[in-house]
């Protein structure tokens, strides 16, 4: 069992595969163990520990092939791990693969008690939860229908709606939740912070870094099956998006050669702003400048309504975000986007200019240019982070040059004002009418 506050411990937790270039060489490790090797080995997860306590949502991250699904199989006990253990606390919820546990023959109904029978439900126990799965799915009349008559989004409805209503201790889901729509995953998210509250652990992979950032309390960033860091989400997913296209040797040069034992602790690669930070000049650690390919921002700075360059600004102040460029070849149809990140990695806005609608097609090797991108003042007291790209329909990569925590600027904290949502989008004063005075 984990320790009374975790909810998950892994020590030491290894996957090895026996790689056989024929099926007679399986045949002959068989007849004589230990006397030759006839397999190659490949590491799909290497040792590597961690421990996830109740309450927690882990986001983990990494590219196809890393090791994430591996992980989770082996924390569920589908996979039988080469190395180390795994003690889990309470019932556990998994959301693997895209209708597994179903049985295709079954209707939905049939496949629900099914499922809730294997994962420890009796059938009372089910019939108490039956409305609410029902309600959360919203697949109509098909639940009587064979689920080998479903599309995937319905099968993924299903699915998560039985895994999410077990009450569950630990769940876990890897990326399934990409394959249903907006609305079914916005009710998805909501579903797994009511879950937080009543004190599950949730364990998820997606590819999507903002909900990561959004969503969970920690990130573990996994290449080729070793650990390569841990920490914050905000730090980690800026690491895994610079990276996410390099070779095996820039990883290597940025986060360093690891064995795999344990993981990377961030807090010393990179240093990230809070958002009480009081400076007179905000310079953000966490700076990520993309390789540019064929032309480059060179500069960037926030301005005030009378032109001055400022760090620091009212609630409520517009302001413009200017770009410097310069184009190193002939560029044709460049698009240029610009976005403004709260401190913990969130986008609150953004903007895209594509100069062709304005005439401009072609951008000549050598020229210099600038863009201004300007803003209303709907930013709530922080500080926020700008960044920004350019790019073109032919070229191979997506960006032409890309920055993510360029400049800093802080919008300052002032009386009356009170933080609701993202951003403020009151055009003016709420209005009363129909009392009398």
């Amino acid at each position: 069992m984990a320790s009374n506050t975790a909810a998950v411990l892994v020590e030491n937790l290894s996957k090895c595969y026996r790689i056989y270039d024929h099926p007679r060489d399986r045949l002959l490790q068989g007849l004589w163990p230990g006397k030759r090797r006839f397999y190659k080995e490949f590491w799909a997860l290497k040792p590597l520990s961690f421990r996830l306590e109740r309450g927690q949502t882990l986001g983990v991250v990494g590219r196809n092939g890393s090791g994430k699904s591996t992980l989770l199989q082996l924390i569920c006990g589908t996979l039988t791990q080469t190395t180390g253990r795994v003690d889990t606390q309470g019932r556990i919820g998994a959301l693997l693969e895209l209708g597994s546990g179903f049985n295709p023959e079954f209707t939905g109904r049939e496949n629900i008690y099914l499922n809730a029978a294997l994962l420890g439900l009796k059938k009372t126990e089910t019939d108490e939860r039956l409305d609410d799965i029902l309600a959360f799915a919203d697949i109509g009349s098909f639940l009587d229908q064979p689920v080998k008559t479903y599309s995937s989004g319905m099968v993924v409805r299903l699915a998560f709606s039985v895994q999410a209503h077990i009450d569950p201790d630990l769940l876990v889901v890897d990326e399934a939740l990409a394959v249903g729509d907006e609305l079914f995953q916005k009710k998805c998210y909501d579903h797994l912070e009511r879950l937080k509250d009543k004190g599950c652990s949730i364990l998820l992979v997606t590819h999507s870094c903002p909900q990561i950032i959004q969503h969970c309390d920690n990130a573990l960033l996994l290449h080729q099956g070793v650990a390569r860091l841990w920490g914050q989400p905000s730090k980690v997913t800026v690491v895994y998006q610079n990276l996410s296209n390099s070779s095996d040797e820039e990883w290597d040069r940025s986060l360093g050669s690891t064995s795999g034992q344990g993981v990377i602790d961030p807090a010393e690669q990179l240093d990230s702003l809070s958002a009480e930070q009081e400076t007179e000049s905000l310079l953000p650690a966490s700076s990520v400048i993309y390789p540019s390919r064929g032309a480059e921002i060179t500069s960037a700075r926030i301005i005030n309504n009378a032109g001055n360059v400022i760090t620091s600004m009212a609630p409520g102040e517009s302001f413009k975000v200017e770009f410097c460029y310069r184009a190193d070849e002939d560029l044709d149809e460049i698009s240029f986007g610009c976005h403004i990140a709260r401190h913990t990695g969130n986008r609150v806005t953004g903007q895209v200019f594509t100069p062709k609608e304005h005439g401009v097609t072609r951008i000549k090797a050598g020229q210099t240019w600038t863009i201004s991108f300007p803003f209303w003042g709907g930013l709530w007291p922080g500080v926020y982070f700008i960044g920004g790209g350019l790019w073109a329909p032919q070229t191979k990569e997506r960006f032409i040059h890309r920055v993510t925590d360029y400049k800093a600027f802080k919008v300052v904290d002032a009386a009356g004002v009170y933080e609701v949502g993202t951003c403020n989008l009151a055009s003016s004063q709420p209005e009363i009418t129909g009392l009398l005075s």
